[in-house]
């Protein structure tokens, strides 16, 4: 029986990374839309990566990461890139969410804050999670930044809205932890952007951690 995880790697930028992430058995690619983001990509690169995923065979999904961006961006976006998901990393509100699944499925990035209670940062996810076509993502929180922080999030937090929701776990997890946060979290799937770069060259992404990565995660038997 297949695995049923998913896997994503994020800001992707090559050719060569998508071949790879697509071989390990990868399911998403993101291509990141922000243009602070060291990881950001140009409009021909994106373009290029989008031509490249779609014409593998059973080829990965496209998720396209963007912050605080109108509908009309997005819906251009959509058009210009025939991407496959759209991915909100930003301060969008929950009717914004809804609104952008009128173009394609939605994933949600939800920083949870640190310290916060179970039960409170089940209170912040549900709305978001019980939207139609909107699935979350969880992330570790850091002042400032939109994701790619590197941070561990908080596993048991992420364990007990997964038991409720299918989710996305992110935050710090790399080849080394993969297999333990599948195992303890339980996810619908989980995604990874700086745990695979290269030692201090953030959006330089190392084709053998992406490899081992998505190994390491689909060794994990799960049942759904």
């Amino acid at each position: 029986m297949n695995n049923p995880l998913k896997v994503k790697i994020c800001g992707l930028t090559t050719t060569e990374a998508v071949q790879v992430a697509h071989e390990a058995g990868a399911g998403f690619i993101g291509i990141v839309f922000y243009p602070p983001s060291p990881r950001f990509a140009t409009p021909e690169v994106a373009a290029k990566i989008v031509e490249y995923a779609h014409s593998l065979n059973n080829g990965p999904k496209v998720v396209g990461l963007f912050v605080n961006v109108g509908y009309e961006g997005l819906a251009k976006a959509v058009e210009d890139y025939k991407l496959d998901y759209l991915q909100l990393a930003g301060d969008e509100s929950l009717e914004d969410c809804r609104v952008a699944t009128n173009l394609l499925p939605v994933i949600k990035s939800i920083r949870i804050p640190p310290q916060l209670l179970v039960n409170a940062a089940i209170e912040l996810v549900t709305p978001f999670a019980e939207l139609k076509n909107v699935t979350v993502l969880l992330d570790s929180h850091k002042s400032g930044m939109y994701g790619g922080t590197g941070l561990r999030s908080d596993w048991a937090i992420a364990q007990a809205i997964a038991s409720r929701y299918p989710i996305l776990l992110a935050g710090g997890l790399t080849p080394e932890n993969v297999a333990e946060a599948v195992e303890a979290v339980r996810p619908w799937g989980v995604d990874v952007s700086s745990g695979v770069e290269q030692a201090g060259l953030p959006g330089v992404k190392e084709l053998t951690k992406i490899r081992q990565f998505v190994v390491q995660a689909l060794q994990v038997k799960l049942a759904f």
